[in-house]
């Protein structure tokens, strides 16, 4: 008994509280504390410390009228380390991913809860903000009509996503057109490869993870093969689309332009060394790739490397992935209480606190130029900054391409890369990319996908590298689909969009 007292004392003092739910409820320098997740994309140098204690983290415990414990999970396996985390019930007090999906999974385990009435009760700032932005709201919803997620709008900077880039140098050398088709695409890839236009050996195309969504969706794919004909769903998979796009990549790789070993290459570190080494003609990847095109002109100081509009192909011309209007989507456990100190945190984030976690400290990260922040060292902020803006998960963040040429670094090479990411970004916000604002999602649909995933990519494969022709590949991952409860699957994700289409439009 006497032992318990003492611990009874120790908790007291030390400000300490045992708390389901939440994890440990704590007072920090007299401030309560909550504990928010954190993507972990190894992006933190030994030099600046973790993802849990770094400036950042220091400067906003410092700052804040909260105390905030960061719980890092690998951005590779979020989802399935913060489902880990709620079964366990050691989950933080707020969780964040990206997309309407992540809240609906949720929200049918039962583990987060409804935020309406906090935002509304504890809430100024972030109330008055939402208000004002009506569009993020179906984003936040759950079947039940309440509010269950919390979220501020993207900006030019992340909406646009997947993009292509081309060697204008070697079209002009071998003067021909931007290509707008592609018959004019594949002939383009064929000369240069044909010529070795790098003299080192050169590919038709290069690319990183985005590269089977970029033709995926030159042939017509739309968001999550959720397709809409006369107002049924219809998997996009079935159609023409899908086996066009499985014939242009094996045809990619049965003529050579793109290089064999991408199979092996799973991070894609070959294809890059191929692209900043000037050996491709064509490259599937980001809107954005100021460090790719760096290095591409620090290795060949003649080349031009452009992005270019999506290209027509037999499915029409066709917009490139684009994320939603939603930025983060944050989300609160259903077992904590800290609901009053976690509004107070978003208040204060939202009360132009996110500047300095975007854009650093005034005078030693960035300079105002007509009010524009500028980049004083691009490698000091590559290495203080590059992290730093996802703690700003609730932001007003709006830059304008106007701002581009200030923001950037001052260097000859930053300020060359400036018109081209202006272009790269109209380009991609021109072509609009064919999606509803979310789909469908449940316990079925997440299995089928997680089981049949692995299996469909590997048929895929066989059929791009010719151990299969695409007819026979084609009918073995139907099979296989239909195997694994297709039939039932569909029906569903059919019978949520008639029930939700009046939500969607």
């Amino acid at each position: 008994m006497k032992k318990f007292f003492i611990l009874i004392l120790a908790l007291i003092f030390t400000g300490t509280f045992l708390f389901a739910g939440g994890g440990t409820q704590q007072s920090v320098g007299g401030k309560p504390v909550i504990s928010v997740s954190m993507l972990d994309r190894g992006q933190v140098s030994a030099a600046e410390g973790t993802y849990e204690n770094n400036r950042w983290t220091r400067w906003i415990n410092e700052n804040a009228p909260v105390h905030v414990n960061f719980v890092p999970v690998p951005r590779t396996e979020s989802t399935a380390r913060l489902t880990a985390l709620f079964a366990a019930g050691t989950a933080p007090d707020v969780v964040w991913e990206f997309g309407k999906g992540f809240l609906d999974n949720l929200y049918t385990q039962g583990v987060i809860q409804p935020v309406g009435d906090h935002i509304r009760n504890y809430s100024t700032v972030y109330r008055d903000y939402l208000a004002a932005h009506p569009e993020l709201l179906p984003f936040l919803m759950g079947v039940d009509g309440q509010q269950y997620g919390m979220t501020t709008a993207r900006n030019i900077l992340n909406i646009p996503n997947h993009a292509m880039w081309i060697r204008q140098d070697w079209l002009d050398r071998f003067n021909m057109p931007l290509p707008t088709t592609t018959d004019q695409v594949l002939n383009f890839m064929r000369r240069a490869r044909d010529t070795d236009a790098s003299g080192m050996g050169t590919y038709g195309l290069t690319f990183n993870f985005n590269w089977v969504g970029i033709i995926n969706a030159l042939f017509g794919q739309p968001m999550d093969n959720f397709m809409i004909v006369n107002g049924r769903f219809v998997d996009w998979t079935t159609t023409d689309g899908y086996r066009e796009s499985l014939a242009f990549r094996a045809l990619l790789y049965r003529e050579g332009l793109i290089d064999p070993e991408y199979i092996t290459d799973t991070n894609y570190i070959r294809q890059r060394e191929l692209l900043v080494t000037g050996r491709s003609a064509i490259h599937m990847g980001s809107w954005n790739q100021p460090a790719e095109w760096r290095e591409l002109r620090q290795n060949v100081p003649t080349s031009n490397w452009m992005p270019f509009e999506p290209w027509t192909t037999s499915q029409g011309k066709q917009g490139l992935f684009q994320e939603p209007p939603a930025h983060y989507m944050i989300l609160m456990n259903a077992q904590s209480r800290n609901a009053r100190d976690i509004m107070a945190y978003a208040d204060w984030m939202m009360d132009d606190n996110w500047w300095t976690l975007a854009y650093g400290h005034e005078g030693v990260h960035y300079r105002l130029v007509n009010g524009v922040p500028q980049t004083i060292d691009v490698d000091r902020n590559n290495i203080e900054m590059i992290y730093s803006g996802e703690y700003a998960i609730f932001h007003q963040n709006q830059p304008q391409l106007y701002w581009f040429p200030l923001t950037a670094a001052q260097d000859p090479l930053s300020q060359a890369y400036v018109p081209i990411m202006q272009l790269a970004n109209e380009i991609q916000l021109r072509n609009r990319y064919t999606r509803l604002p979310y789909t469908a999602t449940s316990d079925n649909i997440r299995r089928f996908s997680t089981e049949v995933g692995p299996q469909i990519t590997a048929l895929e494969t066989s059929i791009i590298t010719g151990r299969l022709s695409v007819d026979e590949g084609l009918r073995q991952i139907n099979d296989y689909k239909r195997s694994f409860g297709w039939d039932a699957v569909s029906a569903e994700r059919d019978e949520w969009y008639q029930a939700n289409r009046h939500l969607l439009y």
